[in-house]
Order: structure tokens, then C-alpha cells, then sequence
């Protein structure tokens, strides 16, 4: 068979696309952006020129916050510095000098810390003053009670815990000591060069109300420490501030997750129930002046101390905290504890006195039971032993200069309760 012949297909031309010259192309694009540009300047005027903005613009502090001074470089310049001039003494200074030389503050670098709180009060600000129109915003002004005082104090807890990462020590809450410091002190919240908040242990309610007053004094709000019974929180106490909207009185509570106000009478039953006599004369529910709040860091380096059994070194720092409050009786009866672990002897009259009341001879116990079951006999007799005298803790850590006492409150008798006589237990030590 003959094959057939294929049918030749005409091939398709093929034109090059000629490339229009460069000056034409970059002449297209011009005009191209000229007609985007007039179409959005006439959607603005026609359509938008006139309407309110939706988005309100950042507002402005009209106040300008004093500036606190680092006046002290060491603990012992801390404590020569009087009343007065504790008043424009940075309080997160004051409390990290307190921290030196305590277990956890080893390579404590107080300067890099209060850099550090520079950049958080910079951080709160700027948060704070973008969003303060909310103060009287009807969609949120009943959330912050119409006040900006009260929207300034939940952003300054919101940033430092949600933004900046500020935590409560979820290991202390349960097993609370005192053999770290930075449990007690703000640096267990502050991360160290080249570290991050996340290496940070955490803070708990005697170092988490330090910090928020610490931030919060830099922006220049009203701040103030309160203790009750076992627990420390924040007060904005404002009522004589120069800044009209910032004249208000309300409990700040952010030991923990979150930022609550709670009237004071809350405080008598929580974190453990207290009677009105006690908040009288532990004088509870009190703003305290920057030489209370001296007292109290003073206080917490004793219980660092004490429980890394250093009883000398607690018992001058209450005696301090004692010179620095003579009003509250929790500094006596700490201070009267620790002296006599140690024989420690004051420099304080008071608490000299105060001391040698408590230092009777202790008798021994075979010569105990024998007067109380053979008393027409003559006891033997028995040497008494008295806590040994010790030296006074070294130069290192001064005494505080004495100070007028401010008279006590007059205590209210209380009614003796009846002792009835309960006999002995069989296998167990008598009731002495």
C-alpha cells in the first residue's frame, strides 16, 4: 500500500512584543499612582471630611511627677538619713539596700534594678495615657468607676503583669520563708543582665506592693503602703494631691493575678480575721510614712536573717525597725525573741529594759517537779542558767539614732478568763 502523504500544516507567525522604551513605562506608572492619589483624596472629602474620628487621639499627663533621688549608696548612709530627707528617697532604693548582704542578693546590681523600673514606669505611662479616654467612655466608664485614678491604678497592674511579665511565687504560697531574700525584697521580680522576666522566682505580698508603689511613684501617683494582719497592700491616697482628678481614696489589692479594690473593713477578716482592738493597737489599716516603710524592709531583713539562723544580725535589724516605729508592738516582741537566742544587748533604753524583764532565770526541771510535789522539804540546790552575754553585732551594721517616743496607746483591759485545772495526760510531759 502506497503510504499517505501528510498534510503540511502552516506554521503560526510569531511576532516579537516589542518593549515600549523605558521612558514611557516609567511615565505609565506615574500617571497610574496621580489617579489613585485623586480618587482617595476625593473619597476623603466627599465622604469622610467631617465625620469624627473613631479612634481617639493619646493623651497627655498635665502633671509632672517629682523626681525621687537615690541619696543613699549603702546601707548605713540609709539609716543616718533623717526623717525628712527619707521623703524624697526612692522607696524601690530604699528597699534594695535593705536586701544587701542577705542570702538571694549576691550579685544584686541596684542601678541596673532601678534602670530597669525606668523602663517599666516608661512602658506604664505610654499604655496608660493611650487608653485613658476609657475613664469616660460610656462603653467602659462603669468598668473603672467613671475615675481615672482608678484606670490609671488597673493599667499600672494590668502592664506590669500582662506586658512586662510580673509574677506572684507560686512556691511561697503555701511554704512562706524567709531564707531567700528575693521572696521579701522587689529584686526577685527584676531579671538580672542578659536575663529575662521568666528566670525571675516571682514576688509575693510583701515585695509585689513595693513594686506596684515603687512604678506608680515615678509617674507621680499617690501611692501608699497599709499592713493588716499578715498581709501588706496598696492604697491610692490622693486626697490632698495638686492634680484634681487624682483626689481619691481606694485599696489596691495585686498580691497575686489580677487588680481588686476592696474596702478596709474587708482587711479585718481576710487574710485572717482581726478584732478592732487588734487593728488599734497594731495600728492596722494605716498609710504609713516613708519611715514606716523603712521599718518594714528593716523587719523583713530581720526575718531573712533569722531564719538563716543569724539571730545578732535580726535582732539589731528589729531593733532598728523599733527606732524607726516605736508605735507598732510586732518590732518588740520580734526584737525580744531574737535577743534572747543570742544574748544580744541594745543600744536602745526601751528596749533594754524591756529585755531584762523578759530575762528571768530559768529554773531546772528536776527542781521544778521536786517543789511541786515535796514542798515542805528544802529543794536541793541548783545552779540557774542565763542566757550567755554576746558581743554586739559588728560596726557594720549601725544603730539608728534614738528618736522622741511618741506616747502609746492605752490599752484596753481584758477580762481574765478562769484556769481550770486539767491533770496530766498518762505518757505525756506535765503542764508546766
Amino acid at each position: 500500500m502506497a503510504q499517505r502523504k501528510k498534510k503540511s500544516r502552516p506554521q503560526k507567525r510569531t511576532c516579537k512584543s516589542v518593549k515600549p522604551p523605558k521612558g514611557d513605562r516609567t511615565f505609565a506608572i506615574l500617571t497610574s499612582l496621580a489617579i489613585i492619589g485623586v480618587l482617595v483624596l476625593v473619597v476623603h472629602f466627599v465622604f469622610l471630611r467631617g465625620k469624627p474620628s473613631t479612634t481617639p487621639p493619646i493623651a497627655r499627663d498635665t502633671f509632672t511627677p517629682k523626681e525621687f533621688m537615690r541619696k543613699a549608696k549603702s546601707l548605713a548612709e540609709l539609716l543616718s538619713m533623717s526623717p525628712a530627707q527619707l521623703v524624697d528617697m526612692d522607696i524601690a532604693a530604699m528597699n534594695l539596700l535593705c536586701a544587701t548582704g542577705l542570702p538571694g542578693a549576691e550579685k544584686l546590681d541596684i542601678d541596673h534594678c532601678l534602670a530597669t523600673l525606668d523602663k517599666w514606669a516608661a512602658r506604664v505611662k505610654f499604655e496608660t495615657l493611650r487608653h485613658l479616654y476609657r475613664a469616660h467612655d460610656p462603653k467602659w466608664a462603669k468598668h473603672y468607676r467613671n475615675s481615672e485614678s482608678y484606670l490609671r491604678a488597673s493599667f499600672l497592674l494590668q502592664v506590669l503583669q500582662e506586658d512586662l511579665g510580673v509574677k506572684y511565687d507560686m512556691t511561697a504560697k503555701d511554704n512562706f520563708a524567709f531564707n531567700d531574700s528575693r521572696v521579701a525584697f522587689i529584686h526577685g521580680m527584676i531579671p538580672a543582665k542578659g536575663r529575662t522576666i521568666a528566670d525571675t522566682p516571682g514576688g509575693t505580698c510583701t515585695s509585689m506592693p513595693v513594686m506596684y508603689v515603687a512604678v506608680g511613684r515615678h509617674l507621680g501617683y499617690p501611692l501608699k503602703l497599709v499592713t493588716t494582719n499578715a498581709h501588706i497592700f496598696v492604697r491610692w491616697d490622693g486626697r490632698e494631691h495638686p492634680e484634681p482628678a487624682w483626689r481619691e481614696r481606694f485599696n489596691i489589692e495585686g498580691a497575686g493575678k489580677g487588680f481588686s479594690s476592696f474596702e478596709d473593713d474587708y482587711y479585718k477578716t481576710w487574710p485572717l480575721k482581726t478584732t478592732d482592738y487588734q487593728v488599734r493597737a497594731n495600728r492596722y489599716l494605716i498609710s504609713l510614712t516613708p519611715r514606716e516603710e523603712l521599718a518594714q524592709f528593716l523587719a523583713a531583713r530581720g526575718h531573712c536573717a533569722s531564719d538563716n539562723n543569724r539571730p545578732s544580725l535580726a535582732a539589731r535589724c528589729y531593733e532598728n525597725a523599733y527606732r524607726c516605729d516605736s508605735t507598732r508592738p510586732c518590732y518588740r516582741a520580734w526584737f525580744t525573741k531574737a535577743a534572747m537566742r543570742c544574748g544580744y544587748r541594745p543600744a536602745t533604753p526601751a528596749l533594754a529594759r524591756l529585755l531584762a524583764r523578759r530575762r528571768r532565770p530559768i529554773v531546772d526541771s528536776d527542781l521544778f517537779v521536786h517543789q511541786r510535789y515535796k514542798p515542805n522539804t528544802t529543794p536541793p540546790a541548783a545552779p540557774l542558767s542565763v542566757p550567755p552575754q554576746m558581743p554586739v553585732y559588728g560596726p557594720s551594721h549601725p544603730t539608728l539614732p534614738q528618736l522622741p517616743q511618741t506616747p502609746r496607746m492605752p490599752q484596753i483591759p481584758q477580762p481574765i478568763r478562769p484556769q481550770h485545772y486539767q491533770p496530766p495526760i498518762h505518757g505525756q510531759p506535765l503542764r508546766r
